[in-house]
């Protein structure tokens, strides 16, 4: 603890930060201040019960009851979702088919494009120069 730590508990009681006079308290002896309320007990000497909330005896782990604890989502809204997702995709595709058929007939010449001047690039690499 500094030094002066009791002079700074006081600077607090006096600010009303503080109750009661906190050195005094720590230290055992009778309040110093006139008119304070007495220290109150540390909650940890008798901690409140909370009902329905027991502490274990022992310190170990126990699994739950039930062997998995997840929400489980009902089997009918996994097929609501995949229905309206498969009908968004299918009236995406006739909305956009306009533009998206000249779209995918480039795709196959883009990726073969891609890998013919990657390959040329690597090629290039390991060549020696001179």
């Amino acid at each position: 603890m500094a030094i002066g730590w009791a002079d700074n508990l006081d600077m607090l009681a006096q600010s009303g930060v503080l109750d009661f006079d906190a050195p005094s308290y720590v230290l055992g002896q009778p309040p110093r201040y006139v008119g304070n309320p007495a220290a109150i007990t540390p909650l940890l000497d008798n901690p409140p019960r909370v009902p329905g909330f027991e502490q274990p005896k022992v310190d170990e782990f126990k699994p739950s009851q039930t062997k998995n604890n997840l929400v489980k989502t009902p089997a009918w809204k996994k097929w609501v979702f995949g229905l309206l997702t498969a009908g968004a995709l299918i009236f995406t595709g006739f909305k956009f088919k306009s533009k998206l058929i000249p779209i995918a007939k480039k795709i196959p010449t883009k990726v073969s494009d891609f890998f013919t001047k990657t390959w040329d690039k690597l090629k290039n690499v390991f060549k020696k120069k001179p």
